[in-house]
């Protein structure tokens, strides 16, 4: 058994290996794109990517413990035999990846994903614009790969599989669970988020850098096994009149107050964890702030996950009902984000979230749209040991938060993610509200943060910070909790959306228009004089002009709000919910699918 643990060992370092080797000439390759990297890029992608390396070879492994249990029962020389077969085609299939994904990455910018597996059918037209000559030297540089790591196998690792010495059976059962233990390194450690792209994320200014640290035999497996998710096919009409349709909702006249006193403004974003406008009652602190701004008291979350709330915010993107596209940073990265453009404007931007940044793929995209973040890892002591399963409460968020406002260069622009109102709903405070059902504990949490955020702007008017700041606060989504509703019913949907603090002239003021959280970034730009061109689905809800719509999805279903109601849309069926059957806007929601989901696959 010795000798066959040290092969396992040798083994998963055999793919380690071969993952570095695979990482050292993609450099070379991307010698253009590599020639802009720093002595700390090229650490740090190796560092970054190591993780991504350990859960590729950890996939292997299972399968290699799974083997090696079946072996107990059979010779050392049919042992050797079965890993010899099963080396040279995993070796076949990931140096194919390998060597793919070199051309394909120069001609698209990002790394291999399940697409070529469309040409299949077709490979003549696949392979047209790629010169022969090309074609010949990477089947050289594949031939070459898998020749020397085949070699390599047999030299270094296959020879440790020296004794013939029958087993016990039950050495089978600790090659299982040796497996079992392999899910450590596959998921990337102990966290709540799964491995994911976003792990290996750590520059925010040369996108490049990122994606020389993905193992791109990983990424091209998962987008495998994901393809399902991104293969709907939403195309109900012409383009061009789909295009018309969704360009016509946001048609304004450009004419609308000003509600700001000046026009820089330092800006604090408040992104807030399933603040569901049906939990109102709970929020004397939010209502108190609306008092002193302006309160849009009907807007719709985009989405049902907070992955979807943070790219409807950030991007002004809406949510596609089928995957997030959070977990594709080559798509993200080709989309707006608005802290971009305050870095542009000459803001200071940082993004706080006290959790795991690699939950839902977060760590690119904020990696992409912030100079600087502050994590669960920039907290200790106290805040560390009262933690809960999704990282450190709110009230030491925003005390960091503001003690971070008081030095802050200005102008800044500062975006908060708060958490203490994500399950399990356990919050360091006397319960408020009672009830032992999800929708009471949920209010219970949201009272807790609003505490929080009392607090919080309790300290920012005592030391100024208050006077010259606009605070924006808005919900990452709704919830079905309160009230048991059905998830595809609009009052799942409906959030809260302030815009706050001494920067405004505008007091007690309530906005009904019908809107989006994707129409916050039109809605800030406008009073900013930014221009939000760039962000298609928003809108400037201060616009009289601005037509009332919003739009929001989720796997099973979508829908438009109008003035008509909700029409909703069951994406399995491809049947209509509800009573609103308004012909008018049954065609608007299929524009707005189809363009959506054009946008998703073609950036």
């Amino acid at each position: 058994m010795r000798d066959k643990l040290l092969f396992l060992l040798k083994y998963y370092l055999f793919w380690i290996v071969f993952s570095w080797v695979a990482k050292i000439i993609f450099l070379i390759y991307q010698y253009k794109e590599t020639a802009t990297l720093t002595g700390h890029d090229y650490v740090m992608l190796f560092v970054k990517g190591f993780r991504m390396d350990l859960s590729f070879g950890g996939y292997v492994m299972l399968l290699a413990c799974i083997v090696m249990a079946i072996g107990v029962f059979l010779s050392v020389k049919a042992v050797k035999r079965i890993f010899s077969c099963l080396t040279i085609l995993l070796l076949a299939i990931s140096s194919l990846v390998v060597v793919g994904d070199l051309e394909l990455f120069k001609n698209w910018g990002y790394h291999m994903d399940a697409t070529p597996l469309f040409y299949l059918k077709t490979p003549g037209e696949a392979m047209a614009s790629t010169p022969t000559s090309l074609v010949l030297l990477l089947l050289l540089l594949y031939a070459i790969m898998v020749a020397l790591f085949y070699g390599l196998y047999h030299r270094w690792v296959s020879c440790s599989l020296r004794t013939d010495r029958q087993e016990s059976s039950w050495h089978g059962l600790l090659y299982l669970i040796l497996g079992g233990v392999m899910v450590i390194p596959v998921r990337g450690g102990f966290n709540v988020a799964p491995m994911n792209v976003s792990f290996v994320f750590f520059n925010n200014k040369n996108m490049y850098a990122n994606q020389a640290a993905v193992n791109p035999v990983w990424n091209f497996l998962y987008e495998v096994m994901h393809i399902d998710k991104v293969k709907g096919n939403y195309a109900f009409m012409l383009e061009d009149k789909a295009q018309q349709l969704v360009d016509s909702i946001y048609a304004e006249a450009g004419e609308y107050p000003k509600v700001l006193k000046t026009n820089k403004p330092n800006v604090v974003v408040l992104l807030l964890e399933t603040f569901t406008l049906n939990a109102w009652d709970a929020m004397p602190n939010l209502q108190a702030a609306a008092k002193e701004g302006i309160f849009f008291s009907n807007i719709y979350a985009t989405g049902n996950r907070s992955d979807r709330g943070i790219l409807g915010v950030i991007s002004g993107f809406p949510a596609y009902p089928n995957v997030s596209m959070l977990k594709y940073p080559n798509k993200t990265y080709t989309h707006p984000r608005f802290p971009l453009d305050f870095e542009a404007e000459g803001y200071s931007t940082r993004f706080y979230y006290a959790g795991d940044l690699n939950f839902g793929g977060f760590r690119s995209y904020i990696t992409m749209s912030f100079q600087s973040a502050v994590t669960e890892d920039d907290f200790s002591g106290e805040a560390i040991e009262n933690r809960f399963k999704w990282g450190v409460h709110d009230g030491y968020m925003l005390d960091r938060l503001y003690e971070d406002l008081r030095v802050a260069k200005v102008p800044y622009m500062y975006m908060a993610f708060t958490m203490s109102s994500h399950e399990p709903f356990i919050v360091p405070m006397e319960t408020k509200i009672p009830g032992d059902d999800n929708g009471s504990k949920l209010k219970n949490a949201i009272a807790y943060t609003d505490q929080c955020l009392g607090e919080f702007f309790e300290k920012c008017k005592k030391s100024g910070i208050w006077d010259n700041t606009l605070f924006v606060l808005v919900a990452d989504h709704g919830t079905r909790h309160i009230g048991n509703l059905q998830p595809h019913l609009p009052e799942a949907y409906r959030i809260p959306m302030i815009f706050t603090g001494g920067a405004m002239q505008v007091r007690d003021s309530v906005v009904n228009t019908l809107g989006s959280q994707t129409d916050m970034v039109a809605t800030l730009f406008a009073q900013l004089g930014m221009n939000a061109s760039a962000f298609h689905y928003s809108k400037n809800l201060l616009d009289p002009t601005a037509i009332p719509f919003a739009f929001y999805a989720f796997t099973n279903a979508a829908a438009v709000v109008t003035e008509n109601g909700p029409y909703i849309y069951d994406l399995k069926t491809k049947k209509l919910i509800g009573p609103n059957t308004n012909v008018q806007d049954g065609e608007l929601l299929k524009a707005y699918l189809q363009i959506i989901d054009r946008d998703f696959k073609e950036k």
